[in-house]
């Protein structure tokens, strides 16, 4: 008769405590999965009006650059995979789902898009809603044009 290791005796213990842990653990992700699919279908159908137009004309009534603004939109929806329409009052990290290295690479892909200098320090308040995204490119000088030699 064979006399079982210890790994195998420690592995029948914990069987059911483990196997009930991953199942807990799947059962938090699917409920995530299906809170956040749910939070984009209702979004989506309170802003059924939104587009990057209405977007646009909504800023555009506080003197924000219409070009900055669409270009904002689109780079939100089609590189960072906002799959909702966008309104200037949304949460970068709560509500658009971005952290820090998103926020990161947004900020210097809209400034070289839209040819703007990047001035750490140009404003002191975060970057916290869609608005304040806008406001930081539109603050943010233009790249001065070089001469061709």
């Amino acid at each position: 008769m064979q006399i079982p290791d210890s790994l195998s005796i420690w592995l029948k213990e914990l069987s059911i405590p483990l196997g009930l842990l991953i199942v807990l653990g799947l059962v938090a992700y699917l409920i995530v999965k299906i809170s956040a699919s749910r939070r984009r279908r209702v979004l989506s159908r309170q802003r059924a009006d939104v587009t990057e137009q209405t977007f646009v004309q909504d800023l555009a009534q506080f003197n924000f650059d219409p070009l900055i603004t669409g270009t904002t939109y689109r780079y939100l929806q089609e590189v960072q995979g906002v799959r909702f329409p966008i309104v200037a009052s949304d949460a970068l990290d709560e509500d658009l789902g971005l952290d820090h290295d998103d926020l990161e690479q947004t900020i210097n892909d809209l400034l070289n898009s839209l040819k703007r200098e990047h001035q750490p320090g140009l404003r002191y308040d975060p970057v916290i809603t869609v608005e304040d995204l806008v406001r930081h490119l539109q603050a943010s000088p233009r790249k001065d044009r070089q001469a061709a030699a």
